[in-house]
């Protein structure tokens, strides 16, 4: 009894040493070290697999659209086009193209924003009635107006006599414009995109059948005669149905894509 007792601590002193030993303790922070790279690594660069399921779909995919049976070296070309094209995508994500690549965020955020979403249900007539009616500052038309111009690429060397001439009735050549010279009922819109927002404004305050100018555009230099201004007009139901019931969906869309937000935002850390 005694033996045992005396050889018991110095085995038990013996086995600890080994845990006090600085080799075991490198050998063992080595090991740990190793474990994880080999983590990270399989996280790094996960594996790309051409699984039966994937060839199947792509076969059957093949003979709907063909209407024949894959050969061996269409299967082989089916793979090799659909091993480029992942690889190619595992590298865009590797370069953080959809990070740094405007049209690749869009074309993802889009496609989550779908996923989130969903297609919109058809609305009834009573929704696109109500929609309308609660939106109706939406579907209020802009303001037109008619009128003559003559044109010139040049700024006129006798602007005031031109303009005397023209509101005499006596006839000016001017250069030729692509729209030519009459205008009717054009939006401010329409005008804007042509003649830009100052033409829209010496326009809107110009004198009813009296010539003014030269007015100076981005094209070159106008004299213009407004003949008629009609206001901004409420657009009519019927004529405009089909913009209603586009605007009522996008705005079901944007409330479950709000709704989805809530969420999205204690998922990730925003700076705001």
């Amino acid at each position: 009894m005694d033996a045992v007792a005396t050889r018991e601590p110095g085995a038990h002193r013996g086995g600890g040493r080994w845990f006090r030993d600085p080799l075991f303790a490198f050998l063992l922070a080595g090991t740990a070290m190793f474990g994880a790279y080999a983590v990270i690594e399989a996280q790094r660069t996960p594996e790309i697999r051409f699984t039966a399921e994937i060839e199947r779909a792509m076969v059957e995919e093949f003979q709907t659209l063909t209407g024949r049976s894959a050969t061996a070296a269409d299967q082989a070309r089916m793979k090799k086009e659909w091993l480029t094209e992942e690889l190619l995508f595992r590298e865009a994500i590797d370069r953080d193209m959809q990070l740094t690549d405007a049209d690749t965020r869009k074309r993802l955020a889009d496609k989550v924003r779908y996923l989130i979403a969903g297609a919109p249900a058809e609305p009834s007539e009573e929704q696109l009635v109500d929609f309308y009616s609660s939106n109706l500052t939406r579907y209020q038309g802009e303001p037109r107006t008619s009128f003559d111009q003559i044109f010139f690429e040049q700024a006129p060397s006798d602007a005031s006599g031109l303009l005397a001439r023209l509101n005499a009735g006596e006839p000016v050549a001017g250069d030729d414009f692509w729209l030519g010279r009459h205008f009717p009922r054009y939006g401010d819109s329409m005008v804007r995109g042509i003649f830009g927002q100052p033409f829209v404004d010496a326009l809107r305050t110009a004198p009813r059948d009296r010539w003014v100018g030269p007015i100076r555009s981005p094209r070159g230099w106008h004299f213009v005669r407004r003949e008629e201004s009609l206001p901004a007009a409420r657009l009519p139901y019927r004529q405009i149905r089909d913009q209603v019931r586009q605007d009522l969906m996008m705005a079901e869309t944007e409330r479950a894509i709000d709704t989805a937000m809530i969420g999205l935002r204690a998922k990730f850390d925003v700076a705001e």
